[in-house]
């Protein structure tokens, strides 16, 4: 997993400025976790299965011991925090 920040802006004359790399990385790591922690516990499992490792929705929920289809609400609202703590939508 990278924990690259967000992309340069590129200054006048086309250079890129160069962003100090631990401080990126310490920012987008920061941005992880609050957005982990915005989706709170009980729907943080299901995110991180689903959407950083890239886990099925039905092995997820059945590596979580959930019932069919529970996986699909729970995951909207976990996007839906997550959402609401990037200020989007």
């Amino acid at each position: 997993m990278r924990w690259d920040g967000a992309p340069a802006e590129r200054r006048r004359g086309g250079a890129a400025a160069m962003p100090d790399p631990s401080a990126a990385q310490f920012s987008a790591r920061e941005r992880f976790d609050g957005a982990v922690r915005a989706a709170g516990p009980g729907l943080a499992d299901i995110l991180w299965r689903v959407v950083c490792a890239g886990e099925g929705l039905g092995p997820a929920e059945r590596a979580l011991g959930w019932p069919s289809r529970a996986g699909k609400l729970v995951l909207g609202l976990a996007l839906d925090r997550v959402a609401d703590w990037y200020r989007v939508g």
